[in-house]
């Protein structure tokens, strides 16, 4: 074969090797720039950038870009659409088959939708989500993140036997949430739900591990062991446990507009006053329990 002939196949076949490398690089700046834009919420970008990689990528990258689109319908403001990310999501779902990761996330996504469609498709959402749950690798934080969305679900309507179902379907997750970021999360959802079907021990309890937990914000911590004293005192007669929340609070936010009134109420209960010179009355319900005369 001619020299020169070679020295021509030779450039040939390196521009190929070349230009694919480069097209690969491309296809994968162009997904990481996508991303980007839509953290930025430059939807009509992110979105044309999405398009271009679904349009030539394969397997993992492709999808990326097809969740990329089908979230941006879904959850773009203003304009979101739900109803409309439902097919996205199912053509999507179609393509990555029983790989769970994938499978589970997409799942997932596509019972958040049947939560936000009007009107709301409870049911539907609920077994997505059992679906996803049983898919998902045990290992992925996203199992968290599921069962706190399926247990939201139980908060939709206004319905005392329904949260209280979720209350009770709650306990299947207390173990896996332990030591999680979602712990305090968890533990706050089933505060709620406890509050609103008026089981005041379950309320404690879910007060007490939400706190133990871990809260950041320090509102939130004022809140939950203000909560916890006043439960335990007017609700529950525990003056002993009352009395430890109280002093908690004035411990751990000493600049809490409460830490005051905290610190003197622990003192009352301490010393066996009931009556406050500084608490509300307590209810009858307690009052009865300590035997108070009544009016």
């Amino acid at each position: 074969m001619p020299k020169n002939r070679i020295v021509i196949l030779l450039a040939l076949s390196f521009v190929v090797v070349v230009h694919s490398a480069n097209a690969q690089e491309s296809t994968a700046d162009q997904l990481a720039l996508a991303w980007r834009e839509y953290g930025l919420q430059a939807f009509s970008t992110a979105d044309d950038l999405f398009a271009n990689v679904a349009e030539t990528a394969q397997g993992e990258t492709r999808w990326q870009a097809l969740l990329g689109e089908a979230q941006i319908v879904h959850y773009q403001m203003p304009g979101r659409d739900p109803a409309a990310a439902i097919p996205l999501y199912e053509a999507l779902l179609a393509e990555v088959g029983d790989l769970a990761e994938w499978r589970g996330q997409v799942l997932a996504r596509l019972a958040d939708c049947h939560v936000e469609v009007v009107p709301v498709q409870i049911d539907k959402a609920r077994t997505l989500y059992r679906e996803a749950l049983s898919i998902l690798p045990a290992t992925s934080l996203m199992v968290q993140e599921t069962a706190l969305r399926f247990l939201a679900t139980y908060l939709q309507r206004p319905d005392r036997a329904e949260i209280a179902r979720g209350l009770e379907a709650s306990d299947e997750f207390t173990a896996q949430m332990a030591g999680t970021p979602f712990a305090s999360v968890f533990h706050g959802l089933r505060a709620e739900m406890a509050f609103f079907t008026g089981n005041y021990p379950a309320l404690a309890e879910a007060l007490d591990q939400q706190y133990r937990a871990g809260i950041s914000n320090v509102s939130v911590k004022e809140g939950v062991l203000f909560r916890l004293a006043r439960l335990n005192e007017v609700e529950l007669g525990d003056y002993v446990k009352a009395e430890a929340y109280y002093r908690e609070l004035a411990r751990e936010v000493p600049s809490s507009k409460k830490a005051h009134f905290a610190t003197l109420r622990a003192d009352e209960l301490k010393a066996g006053k009931l009556d406050s010179d500084y608490a509300p009355p307590l209810s009858p319900r307690v009052e009865d329990a300590t035997g108070k005369e009544q009016p």
